[in-house]
């Protein structure tokens, strides 16, 4: 670009913009991007043409990199080459911070113009640099990126104005100040184009002082990045032609014969681990989650096809008999069915084998068991009264304990041996160092939505008398459903010994909401759970004061959930304190023992089409065959006591 001069090319990317239709997001003020965009393309009539086609392209690209990162949980965005990019607006959301680095006279106008149309701008942090000269990690560290946690790097249209070695040394200093397995997204101008094409293109950003200085192949980028610290994903054959490209900073520290930038991590050492793929970001507590309820809905889904069974809204299940029993989840096989003899047990004894409550009366009424004396309707049994398992308990019992093998032997085969074998490891060198008391399930969350024993929901029996029961499995032999949850239970356990609402509220429905508003309908399906545990976490919120409900601000029919300030407070103390939680596991339990876990656990979350999707299809003949596929899993299970679903159905 021309010294002292704003770019051309970024202005006329803003001006582009104006015309493509952006990926939506249930946060940010799209409509402060587009002021600023049409305050810098005034004047500016974009061409339609292949550039026009290509930057769109390349817009939608990097749209979708920032939203999916965000999701994950990423909290720092570092724009690279900024120019008028306003995705600091138009993507933001409480608790991420961005990092915009750009020429110093086209930031200058930026703020400018930004200044003059009155954008606020307390999310941002903006640092002057000149690729081709200045030292940027340093700056962005000064000016408060924290290099202990993952970073989402921005470096559109700007490698094509570089020379290659420039780039490079760039990279290599954001790979300094972020930990292993923080995703960039690059776009490069690949050797494939035509020659006339290319020849117009050069051509045009020449006349305005922009020559473009680097053309690679896919090998070559792949290489450049590599040296610079960065591990290339392999693209789809679109996004290679187009040069479109996702890296993750590889674990390795990058070698090079530069001096090394000494970052003093903001979390203790043993915290710096890999982060594979972009779900690493998530807490630990949702990649378990989410896995766990993956597993569950599979078993779930079998269980219903094999078993004869009613419920609500669908009657009788095709075949099943008059006064077949209510549906229920692999929950209740695992508080209560797994554990009952043929002739019956105590309910203490029940109580030490599953060391967690269950809906006692749920699954008499639900005619699955019986209770002897029995205690009258609703009224809990003694301590010492007989509950036995009715031929459809007996049934049952029997059709899960077969079902959770064969599921578990399905997940085998998809992942692969090593990888299966792998995740288990992982799961129970956890599990050892946890409380041995520690139930095989998660709870049924009673009001509040806590998983504290003391928060059990109505007719759960206490679990203060527990013991481990002699002949119980050692934990490597325990199922993998509940080698998941006995993590997740002491994780949600931990975050509860802090003040504040539970991880269930936190994790599904402060995530998702924000001040300015989120449709009350749009909840379940953004944060994986049923509108009946939606209206009940809403509930929740609005009496600890942390949301409001209420019509739009344009009326309409739909309501509207909103976080108070006080709501603001806890959604953004969530990520920090399942922060902490890692670490004090870390320190623990080791850091090799959680890195391993998370490396385990990360790859099943990651990707367009996540792995954990692979055995969600329902049956023909489901109920879940009748509702919309869920467009995330919950964050953490919501297992109300209606059957003990984990999306609370």
């Amino acid at each position: 670009m021309k010294e002292g001069t704003a770019s051309y090319t970024a202005r006329s990317v803003a001006a582009r913009r104006l015309e493509y239709d952006r990926l939506a997001a249930p946060y940010g003020e799209p409509a402060a991007d587009d002021a600023l965009a049409a305050d810098v393309a005034d004047g500016l009539v974009p061409t339609h043409n292949r550039m026009h086609e290509y930057i769109r392209a390349r817009t939608a690209f990097f749209d979708r990199v920032v939203v999916s990162s965000i999701d994950r949980g990423v909290a720092q965005v570092v724009v690279g080459a900024a120019g008028y990019d306003g995705r600091a607006f138009r993507y933001a959301k409480p608790g991420v911070r961005w990092f915009e680095v750009d020429h110093p006279a086209t930031q200058a106008d930026k703020l400018d113009r930004i200044a003059r149309l009155g954008l606020a701008t307390p999310q941002v942090r903006f640092i002057p640099a000149d690729f081709n000269a200045d030292p940027v990690a340093g700056a962005l560290l000064a000016a408060g990126l924290d290099p202990g946690r993952p970073a989402l790097f921005l470096f559109e249209g700007v490698a094509v104005y570089l020379e290659r070695q420039a780039t490079e040394r760039v990279l290599a200093e954001f790979r300094e100040v972020t930990p292993a397995g923080s995703p960039l997204a690059i776009s490069v101008s690949v050797d494939g184009a035509t020659s006339q094409t290319r020849a117009s293109f050069q051509r045009r950003v020449a006349e305005v002082g922009e020559p473009a200085r680097t053309v690679l192949t896919f090998g070559q980028t792949a290489d450049l990045l590599s040296a610079a610290g960065w591990k290339i994903a392999e693209p789809s054959d679109r996004q290679r032609s187009a040069g479109l490209l996702l890296a993750r900073a590889a674990t390795a520290a990058v070698h090079s014969e530069r001096p090394r930038l000494t970052v003093r991590p903001s979390v203790p050492p043993a915290a710096s681990h890999a982060f594979p793929v972009l779900s690493a970001a998530l807490p630990l507590s949702a990649l378990l989650s989410q896995t766990l309820v993956a597993f569950t809905v599979e078993a779930d889904n079998e269980t219903e096809h094999r078993l004869s069974h009613r419920t609500t809204d669908y009657g009788l299940a095709p075949g099943a008999p008059p006064g077949a029993p209510w549906l229920t989840s692999l929950l209740m096989y695992a508080n209560c069915l797994r554990h009952l003899p043929d002739d019956g047990i105590t309910i203490a004894g029940l109580l030490d084998r599953a060391r967690t409550g269950t809906n006692l009366d749920g699954m008499r009424r639900w005619r699955y068991v019986t209770f002897t004396p029995d205690p009258g309707h609703g009224k809990r049994p003694r301590p010492d009264a007989i509950i036995r398992p009715t031929a459809w308990g007996i049934e049952a019992r029997d059709t899960w304990r077969t079902v959770t093998a064969e599921v578990e032997s399905r997940w085998r085969d998809r992942l692969g041996i090593a990888t299966f074998d792998a995740l288990r490891a992982a799961l129970a060198a956890v599990a050892e160092h946890l409380d041995p008391l520690l139930p095989d399930c998660l709870p049924i969350l009673g009001y509040g939505l806590f998983t504290r024993p003391d928060q059990g929901g109505k007719g759960a029996a206490s679990p203060v008398a527990a013991t481990v029961t002699a002949g119980a499995p050692a934990i490597g032999d325990l199922p993998l459903w509940a080698l998941l949850a006995r993590p997740l239970r002491a994780f949600a356990e931990q975050y509860e010994a802090e003040p504040g609402p539970s991880l269930a509220v936190s994790a599904n429905l402060l995530r998702v909401l924000t001040e300015t508003g989120v449709r009350t309908k749009d909840i379940p399906a953004l944060a994986g759970v049923s509108k009946e545990a939606v209206a009940m976490a809403m509930g929740v919120m609005r009496k600890s004061g942390a949301a409001t409900e209420g019509p739009g601000p344009a009326g309409g029919r739909f309501k509207i959930s909103r976080l108070t300030a006080r709501g603001v407070v806890l959604r953004d103390e969530y990520p920090v304190l399942a922060a902490d939680i890692e670490r004090d596991w870390r320190t623990r339990f080791g850091g090799p023992t959680i890195t391993a876990l998370r490396e385990a656990l990360a790859p099943l979350a990651a990707g367009d089409q996540p792995r954990l999707l692979a055995g969600l299809e329902p049956y023909p003949d489901g109920w879940r065959a009748r509702v919309a596929a869920p467009a995330t899993l919950p964050h953490y299970p919501m297992t109300l006591h209606r059957g003990g679903y984990p999306d609370g159905s």
